[in-house]
């Protein structure tokens, strides 16, 4: 029992950095990232951002999915797609700071993809 609880525990701690950082937020830091060239290797907040946003994309994935199944998908993306870095933050930078400051970093991703993506 108490090592369901310690799990558990362990799975919240996890979790919550994830929903803490707003899409500002990662949107500056990655443009930090961009700016240290391949020094950004080596840097502790390169592998935290990359769960954070794949965390993101498998959900924004997965509601497209039900989307999808239930007949009307939200975007309609190719099997394999990639954005450079630069598109990428170019994408972060068209939605407005303001609501970038309110939106999660996932929130942010589904506007992206719906926007760049349209059925």
């Amino acid at each position: 029992m108490k090592f369901a609880v310690l799990v558990a525990s362990g799975a919240l701690l996890c979790a919550v950095p994830s929903q803490a950082m707003d899409a500002e937020t990662f949107y500056v830091k990655a443009l930090a990232l961009k700016k240290k060239g391949m020094g950004a290797v080596f840097s502790k907040e390169l592998k935290p951002m990359a769960r954070l946003f794949e965390a993101a994309a498998d959900s924004v994935k997965a509601e497209n999915e039900q989307a999808r199944v239930a007949g009307k998908a939200l975007f309609c993306a190719p099997k394999k797609y990639r954005l450079t870095a630069e598109q990428f933050l170019g994408e972060f930078a068209r939605i407005p700071k303001e609501r970038r400051r309110i939106q999660t970093v996932r929130d942010a991703w589904r506007e992206i993809v719906i926007r760049r993506f349209p059925c």
